[in-house]
């Protein structure tokens, strides 16, 4: 928003037209400073406001924040009364979205009438003057005062209006546009009865808005449901000065001032009186609300002495007034971000000077112990970065050229998105539901920079669609992702040691999962996964901890590779997913420290490649007593001669020391083992080796 100093002193006559002290208050007042320009007659400064301080976007909301830093006397403007009566328009309100609502009828005199000159400084400063004198009085007041007016035709208004919701199919066009939108049902809008002349707070429609020739005209002034407005403005991709003050919270007890305020601006220009009586068919019927503010509690939290009236003075500086001792009133501009005490701490705070307040060390502490999840993210990402890997960081968004890497069909999982329907940038205009998209980019990015040996984790979210989700879009799901591509280790004397491959990035997870305490098992990765379709069919897998679903780890499909021009690279991919993997991990942290070492015994099996390692892995660890704390692939030994389709396969078994146990004990549970393992397997050709 941009002010001059000139505009401001009609609030503000003591004002000083000094750029250095001007920006000092503004700056000291929490109001931010974009840009500031001394060229012209008067100071002129382009203002950031904070997003739940709707009252600063007006120039009463700036003075007033100025006044009290600065210590100056606040002037106000002419403002009309309205007169209420029963001959107004015919109105009626029947959403709940509109907390009050007038509406008045002008005569217009003189379209082109100048309004006084402070206002019009005040419009083309802003870029707001329209040449319109009933328009850009509805704007000034706005402007000026903060609360935002709408204007119709009242001659292309047919029968009575009404203010609510929109119905299925209605169709809008807004100011300027020639083909009509379709808006969602429920969204508050103004209508007659043949059509709808405004979005509510948002903006007004091409069919019933003032032209130079319009002679009769209806005044709006009205409060309206902060989100509401913010939902509709979204929906329809507009942004306007009404919008961005009814989204951040409108006084709804000023709706009165500000019609009364364009009103008086048309009375002294003579361009437009009033024909009849206010239509008000919803008053505010809401109460301010009151807070209980004790000065000593106040100067224990700020740390310096404040009495009551002190307190009652510095506050009264914001409009702030004392409903009875230590409660004050919140004005109707505050409703939005005052909700209790310790706000308006603040408001001292910010009157006293933040600078002047005492300072002390910040609290220090050891702070709190991590979550199980945090503590699964941070051993599981230290499993890669001893791996090599190096953590990095995507956008929750992406675009369709993005996705085309993948290219899923129609009806694909795959295909699915929740888009965002007004994106400024087309490259973040859907929600990611997958993370294999973006890790190929990142491959084909590194090797444009002719970097060769790539080693890349995240950890992120995915956004599945999904209407019967709780958030009523999408599922998020937590996951860490991984992609390697290159050599898999550098610098060998030997020379190169090969590229990285399926089984070199399960290993990695094997790891990580040995370091959970968990399980991992793998199985072949069925058709119906979601990137089935782009990991490599043989060189694949779903990933299984203790026997549940929990990620995949494969090869990226040379279909993949050939759009994201990866050229004879073949770059690996896994990714975890971690709600399933931080309900299998309840013993990462909390397994208490043993002064004693485990007991270690091995089991050494000769088997056929019909069966896997893992079988008998699993057959041991289902066979095996609570005790038993481990049980692992220790090395597989291939002859050089002999049988080629048989191999040696070494078990490492890890036995709790606590409490103690005779031999005899493990060796009855060994004993055990080897005759189930031989008992399930013997006909295949499994047995001890000797």
């Amino acid at each position: 928003m941009k002010l001059t100093t000139a505009g401001l002193r009609t609030f503000l006559p003591a004002l000083q037209d000094d750029p250095t002290a001007f920006r000092n208050a503004l700056d000291e007042s929490g109001l931010e400073v974009k840009s500031i320009d001394t060229d012209g007659p008067s100071t002129a400064v382009t203002l950031e406001f904070l997003a739940n301080r709707g009252d600063h976007r007006s120039y009463f909301g700036v003075a007033l924040e100025l006044a009290a830093r600065l210590g100056l006397a606040l002037s106000d403007v002419a403002v009309e009364p309205l007169v209420v009566g029963p001959d107004g328009p015919s109105v009626s309100v029947t959403t709940t979205h509109c907390l009050a609502y007038t509406l008045t009828p002008l005569e217009v005199l003189d379209a082109t009438a100048e309004l006084p000159a402070d206002s019009v400084e005040r419009l083309t400063t802003s870029g707001l003057r329209s040449g319109h004198a009933v328009v850009d009085a509805a704007e000034a007041a706005n402007l000026e005062l903060g609360q935002p007016l709408q204007t119709y035709d009242a001659d292309k208004v047919l029968g009575m209006v009404e203010v609510r919701a929109s119905r299925p199919g209605e169709t809008f066009t807004p100011v300027g546009e020639e083909e009509p939108r379709e808006l969602a049902e429920g969204t508050p809008v103004v209508a007659d009865e043949e059509k709808i002349l405004s979005v509510a707070g948002v903006t007004g429609g091409e069919h019933s808005r003032v032209t130079a020739g319009s002679r009769r005209v209806l005044l709006e002034s009205a409060a309206f449901d902060p989100v509401a407005v913010r939902l509709a403005a979204t929906a329809l991709g507009l942004s306007t000065p009404a919008s961005q003050r009814f989204e951040r919270g409108a006084d709804p007890t000023a709706v009165h001032r500000g019609a009364g305020r364009a009103l008086s601006l048309l009375g002294e220009s003579k361009a437009a009186v009033r024909s009849g009586s206010t239509a008000e068919p919803q008053p505010w019927n809401g109460t301010l609300p009151v807070l209980p503010v004790d000065a000593a509690s106040a100067s224990a939290f700020l740390g310096t002495a404040l009495d009551r009236a002190e307190v009652t003075e510095r506050l009264a500086a914001y409009g702030f007034r004392e409903a009875g001792e230590g409660r004050y009133e919140v004005p109707g501009t505050r409703i939005w971000d005052v909700k209790e005490t310790e706000d308006l701490y603040e408001e001292l705070a910010r009157h006293i000077g933040f600078d002047v307040l005492p300072a002390g060390p910040l609290p220090a502490s050891h702070g709190a112990s991590l979550t199980p999840r945090e503590t699964l993210v941070q051993v599981i990402g230290d499993t890669f970065v001893g791996f090599g890997f190096m953590e990095t960081f995507t956008d929750g968004f992406y675009s369709k050229e993005t996705l085309k890497i993948l290219s899923p069909a129609a009806g694909h999982p795959l295909a699915a998105h929740v888009g965002i329907a007004n994106a400024e940038d087309r490259r973040y205009s859907m929600l990611k539901n997958n993370c294999l998209a973006q890790a190929v980019s990142a491959v084909g990015a590194n090797l444009r920079f002719k970097q060769e040996r790539i080693r890349l984790f995240e950890v992120t979210r995915t956004f599945l669609s999904d209407p019967t989700a709780a958030n009523g879009l999408c599922e998020e799901r937590p996951v860490l992702w991984a992609i390697a591509s290159g050599e898999r280790e550098e610098g060998l004397w030997t020379g190169k040691s090969g590229p990285v491959d399926f089984f070199f990035l399960r290993g990695v997870v094997e790891e990580a999962a040995l370091r959970c305490g968990v399980d991992l098992t793998v199985e072949r990765l069925p058709g119906t996964h979601p990137l089935a379709d782009s990991l490599h069919p043989h060189r694949s897998a779903l990933l299984l901890v203790d026997g549940a679903p929990a990620g995949v780890c494969g090869e990226v499909h040379p279909d993949v590779r050939h759009r994201a021009g990866l050229g004879g690279k073949r770059p690996v991919y896994v990714e975890l997913d971690f709600d399933v993997w931080s309900v299998r991990t309840g013993r990462l942290a909390a397994a208490p420290f043993r002064e004693d070492p485990a007991v270690e015994r091995m089991l050494d099996f000769v088997m056929p490649r019909t069966v896997a390692n893992d079988q008998v892995r699993e057959t041991l660890r289902t066979a095996a007593p609570e005790w038993v704390r481990s049980i692992d692939v220790a090395d597989v030994f291939l002859p050089d001669r002999g049988d080629p389709g048989r191999r040696s396969v070494t078990y490492l078994l890890r036995f709790d020391s606590e409490p103690a146990r005779p031999a005899e004990e493990f060796n009855a549970v060994l004993d055990h083992l080897v005759r189930t393992v031989t008992d399930r397997f013997g006909a295949e050709g499994v047995h001890l080796r000797v």
